[in-house]
């Protein structure tokens, strides 16, 4: 044996021991992470609180229950959420809430497994790519939900899943899935009229049909008349047009009802800066409000390219779509903290896809069109993640809060993905 041959046996030996190495490493940093969240137990917290308070026949909401950072927070979740929690309730906090962050990375890999799925994408080393630069986009969300113990990493790839059986034509599984998490959260509730544009009409059915089950399943432990009660509490606490949910200045909401009033109606916000432009009535803030959040809510149309109750053209165009609806969400809804924000993974994902794609065409003439969506991808790169307190301190992050810049971030990204139009075939893209 040469030993050149010999040399080159010794370096492939190396590489995958050294790949067995990081990969080992890596697991021992995110088991150890996920052990010093759940130490905290964050969110997840209050969740199990409210399940004892379930268990026990008491009020959940308006009821300030212990947090992990020591504070105290509101429970805004089903009734439903609440009893299924119940096995767990009574166990050491630490227990369920590392479970829960150990599958909230579990269904992480999913949710990229099911997007990467939709791409079109063969290449492994061009998979890694997109993975890998999603991920740093998104990186503030991922640590936010986890260090927070918090649910938008499941409500993602409940709908993902969820689609994906219905392509599949498993429709009580999917109806399984997307019914309990609008159940848990009203969030993914955007995608019922999606079904009916796309003529699903079994996975409509069955995806209300198991809504209605899961509102009523508690009455089974707690009674007709209590879980009809803890129903109007919990719509008390969620309905969209509580004064609360009109306009919101805490430094912590990034959504449009955090954007659009504090632009044009003068308010105190937690940081004493100006951010009104001009100052209408806060009725008048409130209209120009709903024109903005209806208007983003019909250019789904734009997105969608076909008549009703027809199929989409190819996957790419299909995680298009569905990537607009779901970067929506933490826009239109009230009371949306940093955590929503994961829900524009799969716009990213399609982004950095379509940018591959692009770039290994070459054709010359659609540089400039190129050049626009990857100067808006870095933009809201800077706007989202690079305005993280580890990044530019708390008090410039207090500011970059104050001002909203997360949601400016969600919006472009909307923008670069208008601009991002796949073809009507598998492997086109246009500009």
């Amino acid at each position: 044996m040469s030993p050149n041959v010999l040399f080159l046996m010794m370096a492939q030996k190396m590489t995958r021991t050294g790949k067995i190495f990081l990969i080992v490493l890596f697991s021992i940093a995110i088991v150890a992470y996920l052990i010093k969240c759940a130490i905290g137990g964050g969110d997840f917290r209050v969740f199990l609180e409210a399940s004892a308070l379930f268990g026990d026949k008491k009020a959940l909401y308006n009821v300030w229950l212990p947090a992990g950072d020591g504070g105290a927070c509101l429970y805004y979740y089903s009734p439903m959420f609440a009893f299924l929690l119940l096995p767990f309730s009574n166990l050491p906090f630490f227990v369920p809430v590392f479970l829960w962050l150990v599958l909230n990375i579990f269904l992480l890999y999913r949710i990229s497994v099911l997007v990467i799925s939709y791409l079109e994408v063969t290449n492994s080393k061009e998979k890694y790519l997109i993975f890998f630069f999603s991920l740093l986009l998104t990186i503030r969300f991922v640590e936010y939900n986890i260090g927070m113990s918090q649910m938008t990493i499941y409500l993602l790839w409940s709908i993902l899943e969820s689609l994906r059986l219905f392509e599949k034509e498993k429709n009580i599984a999917g109806g399984f899935i997307l019914g309990l998490a609008i159940n848990i959260k009203i969030l993914p509730i955007v995608f019922l009229p999606y079904l009916i544009y796309r003529g699903k009409w079994k996975a409509f059915l069955c995806s209300i049909i198991f809504i209605g089950a899961f509102l009523f399943l508690p009455a089974l432990y707690l009674g007709w008349e209590f879980n009809l009660q803890l129903l109007r509490d919990w719509w008390a606490v969620i309905n969209p047009s509580n004064s609360e949910h009109l306009q919101e200045t805490d430094l912590n909401m990034h959504s449009l009802t955090a954007l659009i009033p504090s632009l044009l109606h003068e308010s105190a916000g937690d940081l004493p800066l100006k951010r009104n432009v001009v100052n209408l009535n806060i009725d008048s803030a409130v209209l120009m409000l709903n024109i903005i959040r209806a208007a983003l809510i019909l250019f789904t149309i734009y997105f969608l390219r076909t008549l009703p109750f027809r199929k989409t053209k190819s996957s790419m165009h299909q995680l298009w779509e569905i990537s607009y609806i779901a970067l929506i969400i933490p826009l239109i809804f009230p009371h949306q903290p940093k955590y929503s924000g994961l829900l524009i993974l799969p716009a990213v994902m399609y982004l950095f896809a379509y940018l591959i794609k692009a770039y290994s065409k070459g054709k010359s003439g659609e540089t400039f069109h190129k050049k626009i969506v990857l100067f808006l991808i870095v933009l809201s790169f800077a706007l989202i993640t690079l305005t993280s307190d580890g990044i530019i301190g708390r008090d410039l992050n207090r500011i970059s809060q104050h001002y909203k810049t997360i949601t400016y971030g969600y919006l472009i990204v909307g923008i670069a993905l208008a601009l991002s139009k796949p073809g009507n075939k598998t492997g086109e893209l246009q500009g």
